[in-house]
C-alpha cells in the first residue's frame, strides 16, 4: 500500500466531514494513487486516473481507467491532488463538470506553499460553489460543487509560423502549446543534430539502415516533429512518463503530417543496448513540485548503454546545473553548443 501524506489525509478527512460520512456511489481519484484504500472505505466503486506512468504502475490494475471522460459517468465524488499546472487543473475541472454526476463534489488538496488564488479562479469557471478549508499541517483543500457542463476546450492547438509547426497540448502537457525558453535553445540548433553520425546510422546494424532518433521527455512533441520533418527516412520516436505529453505529441505529429512513434514510457529501460543513434532531451529536474535530478542522471547512464558508439546525446538544461561534467563522466565527450544565463545546450559523443 502506498504511503499517504498530510495532503492525502486532509482530502479524505475533509471529504467525510462535508458529506457527514455519507457513502459515495462512485469515487474518482485524480493523480492521488495513495488514496485507493481510504476511498474503498467510503465508496461503492473506486476508479483511478494518473497522468504520470510511474504513479499509475503503483495502482491495482482493476481500478485504473483508460478513458477518463467515459469513466466519469456516475462519479459523485472526486479526490484530486492539485496539479502544478493551471492548465491541468482546468482540463480536469472541465471534464468533471461536464461528464460526472450533476451532484458531484470535487475535493482538491495541495501544500499551501504551492497553492494560489488562480486555482480558485480556475475552479470557479466550472463550478458554482468553490470554497477553501482552513488547512492543516501546511496543507489545504478546495471544495467545488454545482458543476457547469460545457463543450470541451482541451486539447488545444496553436500554429507557430516562424517554425512552420502546429503544436497541440492537453492541460498537463509541459509548456502546453508554447515553445518554452529551454526548448527554443535546442530548436535553434537542430540543424546541427546528426552531424557526428553523418546524417545516417552510426553503425550498419540498424534495420533498413534508417537513423534511429529518440526525443525523450517529448512534452508537446515539438522536437520529435521538427526532427521527423528534417530526417524524412529516419525512425523518429518520442517518449514521456506523462499521458498528456504522449497524447499531445501524437496530435502534433498528425497535425504536421509526419510519422512519429510515440511511447508512454519511463526512462530507457525497454530499449536494447546500442539501438539508437541520437537522443535529444530537455530533462526534468523536478518531480511535481519537488526538485529532483535523479531521473535525469539515471537517464544519462542509460543513454550510454542504448546509444551506439559515436552516437549523439543532445541535452538542454538549466545553466546552474553541473551536468556537463556528469555527461563527460557517464556518457562521453561533451561540448557546449550554446549557452545563456538560464540554459545550456550540450552535445555528447558516445564513447
Amino acid at each position: 500500500m502506498l504511503e499517504t501524506d498530510p495532503v492525502d489525509l486532509l482530502i479524505a478527512d475533509e471529504s467525510l466531514e462535508v458529506t457527514e460520512g455519507a457513502r459515495a456511489r462512485k469515487v474518482l481519484l485524480l493523480d492521488a494513487p495513495a488514496l485507493v484504500e481510504r476511498a474503498r472505505e467510503v465508496a461503492d466503486e473506486v476508479i483511478v486516473w494518473c497522468d504520470d506512468l510511474r504513479e499509475r504502475e503503483l495502482v491495482p490494475a482493476e481500478v485504473l481507467v483508460k478513458d477518463l471522460s467515459a469513466a466519469l459517468t456516475g462519479v459523485d465524488l472526486v479526490w484530486l491532488r492539485l496539479p502544478k499546472s493551471l492548465g491541468a487543473l482546468d482540463e480536469y475541472a472541465e471534464l468533471v463538470a461536464t461528464h460526472a454526476d450533476p451532484e458531484v463534489r470535487l475535493v482538491a488538496g495541495g501544500r499551501v506553499k504551492h497553492m494560489t488564488l488562480s486555482m480558485n479562479e480556475v475552479l470557479q469557471a466550472h463550478f458554482g460553489s468553490v470554497n477553501a478549508s482552513r488547512g492543516r499541517q501546511k496543507s489545504r483543500v478546495l471544495h467545488a460543487r454545482l458543476p457547469y457542463p460545457a463543450d470541451p476546450t482541451w486539447p488545444r492547438g496553436k500554429k507557430h509560423a516562424d517554425l512552420d509547426i502546429e503544436l497541440w497540448a492537453h492541460g498537463n502537457t509541459f509548456a502546453t502549446t508554447k515553445v518554452d525558453a529551454g526548448t527554443r535553445v535546442m530548436v535553434d540548433k537542430l540543424g546541427q543534430v546528426g552531424k557526428l553520425v553523418g546524417g545516417g546510422p552510426s553503425t550498419a546494424a540498424t534495420e533498413g539502415g534508417a537513423l534511429q532518433i529518440l526525443d525523450m521527455g517529448c512534452g508537446n512533441g515539438i522536437l520529435a516533429t521538427l526532427l521527423a520533418k528534417r530526417f524524412r527516412t529516419a525512425n523518429v520516436m518520442a517518449s514521456d512518463v506523462s499521458w498528456a505529453a504522449v497524447e499531445a505529441t501524437r496530435l502534433t505529429a498528425a497535425a504536421n503530417k509526419v510519422r512519429v512513434d510515440v511511447l508512454w514510457r519511463d526512462g530507457l529501460t525497454d530499449f536494447a543496448d546500442n539501438s539508437l543513434d541520437i537522443i535529444v532531451t530537455n530533462p526534468p529536474f523536478h518531480i511535481g513540485n519537488t526538485k529532483d535530478s535523479t531521473p535525469a542522471l539515471e537517464m544519462f547512464t542509460e543513454a550510454s548503454r542504448v546509444l551506439r558508439k559515436g552516437g549523439e546525446l543532445w541535452c538542454v538544461y538549466n545553466s546552474h546545473l553541473p551536468w556537463r561534467a556528469r555527461l563527460n563522466e557517464l556518457v562521453g565527450t561533451t561540448k557546449v553548443i550554446d549557452q545563456n544565463p538560464k540554459y545550456t545546450l550540450t552535445r555528447t559523443e558516445v564513447r
